[in-house]
């Protein structure tokens, strides 16, 4: 009997139906607010795409963003990587 592989959550998939999205498809999944997703931007904590006024988020990227400059601390808390910042 052969040990059961792990799955991944639903949110870490990659799915090609769900690789672009909008601000309305991305709250959801990291499990925040729309008006978060919004200050997340402006504070340039999440890359985004914009066109004219089409904002379109890449799924792996905005993935791979948060868990290279986030980490979480022992409390659970999402805290700035180590030089104490986000960098776009």
């Amino acid at each position: 009997m052969s040990a059961a592989t792990p799955k991944k959550p639903a949110c870490l998939s990659a799915a090609p139906a769900d690789v672009m999205l909008s601000k309305e498809e991305l709250a959801p999944k990291l499990r925040v607010s729309v008006r978060t997703i919004e200050n997340w931007q402006r504070k340039r904590y999440l890359p985004f795409i914009k066109v004219a006024n089409v904002v379109i988020f890449y799924w792996p990227t905005v993935l791979a963003h948060l868990q290279t400059h986030f980490s979480v601390s022992p409390r659970g808390v999402v805290s700035p990587n180590a030089n104490g910042k986000v960098t776009p």
